[in-house]
């Protein structure tokens, strides 16, 4: 294997478990559900992405092709991050208030994100292996979606009124 794939694939591990330990650590300090919900399931989201770019470090360790990996790509890239706050129940959702702990761990994710998006971008443009490219434009597409969650879930928790109202059409009943 190229040592410049290995470096990179290392450098996404890494990546991958930095996020993975922000997420752990804002999920038991949230005070809110919706915030709760979110980091652990992006927590469990980060778990997928190394285990993924782990098993591709080995198949190409193996002096195997990124070619090998087609087939694996294609069936992960159907799973999906379900979106985390429509199952709250309605007692949950008269409770949540904005706490400016969960809104801050929400932007420190979403910049984390970005900059996660931004690497495998870069990867993506400068790779001339196809299937590689393939790889991290489908690890790009992931990041996204985890970016476009957080933003949801910060415009729920800063203003869950106003999200309610856009959301489901109505306002919350005070309790």
């Amino acid at each position: 294997m190229p040592k410049r794939d290995l470096k990179i694939l290392q450098g996404a591990i890494k990546m991958e478990e930095d996020g993975r330990r922000f997420y752990l650590k804002a999920g038991k300090t949230a005070k809110n559900a919706v915030a709760k919900k979110l980091l652990a399931s992006l927590a469990d989201q980060e778990l997928i992405h190394i285990k993924r770019i782990k098993e591709i470090s080995y198949i190409l360790k193996e002096d195997m092709d990124w070619n090998d990996l087609a087939k694996t790509i294609s069936k992960d890239a159907k799973k999906k991050l379900a979106l985390v706050f429509r199952p709250l129940s309605a007692s949950e959702k008269k409770k949540l208030k904005a706490d400016p702990s969960n809104l801050e761990a929400i932007t420190i994710a979403m910049k984390k994100e970005t900059k996660s998006y931004d690497y495998y971008d870069k990867q993506s443009r400068e790779t001339d292996i196809r299937i590689a490219k393939v790889f991290y434009d489908r690890l790009k597409k992931e990041e996204e979606r985890h970016y476009e969650l957080l933003e949801e879930a910060y415009s729920l928790l800063s203003d869950s009124v106003s999200w309610f109202v856009k959301h489901e059409g109505r306002v919350m009943e005070a309790g």
